[in-house]
């Protein structure tokens, strides 16, 4: 076993090296500027895209779909990996995760409009899509690059949407019995059956497919994180007075490297850098090439529609849940004063030290949430690239053989994660390595398409919003760099000056304004 982990500590070390981090960071950087900051300057076109109301070609209604893929997104490695990040990486990998996150924006609406441009609407309306889909239309190796991705992603959904999940519910069950007085005995029982619980919930949601994911996500989503959000403002509040002070380390640990307390080693700008970005896109899987495996069966009337989703997927994610479990594990001091714990249990401390005798029921009610619905979105990623490759493209088996073969051998490692908390680390690494072999044949393909990607953008917010009728005017015949600038301000202006419920209003109205 101990020979099986070096080999996959190692290459973990060569996947997560220098040249995956600069061509995750160039690439988004490339895209950024392809999309003109799309990202950042029609962020109010991804808010307002969130109110529209479905209803063009597609499986499922656009924001169930969001909210499916918000379910794998927002998981464990918003509690447990950003915690980890900067137990590893010390104060300063928060900046590098922002950064990895306003990069990842960009990326991640490149290849959602890519997982819609390539997908394909059959006769009878059902929807044939995902990533592998448009890495295969590379030239001469993009066979290879999607199947390579399409067999990788059904190894790492055992890690990331399987193992490390099941493995953090059953840490939180633990952690709840432990604190109530409980023995080796009862914790044994105890994860044995999350574990049980958490197969037999899985299994009775994805045998519904890709609708009943999107329709439990649907409620789910929005309960979990007002839930996590409000308990960690209130950790903001009680420690404010140390909010300056850390705010001030994160910038200047992303720079300088930091000493550690009780004279173990410090944190470097390497590893700031590293855990920043590896856990950042751990949490949002910008680049990973997950997303689009759910976002090609959304309604939609134009590939760059949810492409814009993605974006207010990222921000969510990374910007908001992630940023909430950085600052208060520093805000408590838990950060600097226990630098044995890491992961869950540094977040943990950090809300007992703020609720006491309530923190673990508090804090396990947000892990068992966040990693149950990602289970579910990743067992349907898990699914429809099993699908691919062993039907699709090899022709092995039939469709529906395959997809209940793979719900058949994906739901027995939940129980065994929830058992064996002596794998912890394995099971990070694992999933670290495996997303990083995901994500190279996805990156390469989506720099390959990025001209596409970059002119479906500019065509939904230039043209296809006036065509619509969701944007008040004409469409201008052309338009010059001082106009682009000029409209991308005034739409900016207003999506921020605009009350919310002004725009609600306009939504229910059927006058849709982008």
């Amino acid at each position: 076993m101990q020979t099986i982990m070096d080999i996959i500590s190692y290459i973990d070390s060569l996947v997560w090296g220098a040249p995956v981090l600069i061509m995750l960071f160039a690439g988004g950087i490339l895209f950024s500027i392809m999309g003109g900051f799309h990202q950042i300057r029609k962020f109010g076109t991804a808010w307002k895209t969130m109110l529209w109301k479905g209803g063009a070609r597609g499986e499922v209604h656009p924001f169930k779909i969001w909210c499916m893929v918000m379910g794998a997104t927002i998981g464990v490695g918003n509690i447990a990996g950003a915690s980890t990040a900067i137990h590893l990486g010390g104060p300063g990998a928060v900046f590098w995760m922002w950064i990895c996150a306003l990069v990842g924006m960009a990326t991640k609406s490149f290849e959602v409009t890519l997982g819609l441009w390539s997908r394909k609407v059959l006769p009878d309306g059902r929807i044939q899509g995902g990533t592998p889909f448009y890495i295969e239309k590379v030239p001469y190796i993009g066979t290879v690059l999607a199947l390579l991705f399409a067999i990788f992603l059904v190894i790492s959904a055992y890690g990331i949407g399987n193992m490390i999940q099941a493995n953090n519910v059953a840490y939180a069950t633990e952690y709840v019995i432990r604190h109530y007085g409980g023995g080796d005995t009862e914790v044994f029982y105890g994860r044995l059956a999350a574990g049980l619980l958490m197969a037999l919930f899985t299994a009775l949601v994805v045998i519904g497919g890709v609708r009943r994911i999107a329709e439990a996500a649907y409620y789910m989503i929005p309960f979990m994180s007002a839930w996590y959000i409000i308990f960690s403002l209130g950790i903001w509040i009680m420690y404010g007075y140390n909010l300056p002070k850390v705010i001030f380390d994160i910038f200047r640990f992303a720079f300088t490297p930091a000493a550690v307390a009780g004279g173990l080693a410090g944190w470097t700008v390497y590893s700031a850098i590293r855990y920043g970005f590896a856990r950042g896109q751990f949490s949002n899987e910008a680049g990973l090439g997950s997303a689009p495996n759910a976002y090609a069966f959304a309604e939609s009337d134009h590939p760059a529609r949810q492409g814009f989703y993605g974006v207010f997927e990222v921000f969510m994610d990374t910007i908001v849940l992630c940023t909430m479990t950085v600052i208060h594990d520093q805000l408590t001091g838990a950060l600097w004063e226990r630098p044995d714990l890491s992961g869950a249990a540094l977040a943990a401390e950090s809300y007992y030290r703020a609720y006491g005798i309530y923190a673990p029921i508090l804090l396990g009610v947000a892990l068992a949430l966040f990693a149950y619905t990602t289970m579910l979105t990743w067992e349907f990623y898990g699914e429809q690239n099993f699908w691919y490759f062993f039907s699709y493209k090899l022709k092995l088996i039939p469709e529906k053989v395959a997809r209940w073969f793979w719900r058949f051998i994906w739901l027995p490692p939940i129980v065994f994660a929830a058992v064996s908390p002596q794998y912890f680390e394995a099971f990070w690494t694992f999933s670290d390595c495996m997303n990083g072999l995901m994500t190279i044949p996805n990156i390469i393909a989506v720099i390959y398409l990025s001209p596409v990607a970059a002119k479906l953008l500019k065509d939904f917010y230039t043209r296809h919003i006036y065509i619509t009728g969701e944007a008040k005017g004409k469409p201008p015949a052309s338009i010059s760099a001082t106009q682009v600038l000029r409209y991308y301000a005034k739409d900016f202006l207003r999506s921020m000056f605009t009350p919310t419920y002004v725009l609600i209003k306009e939504n229910m109205m059927g006058r849709r304004i982008y």
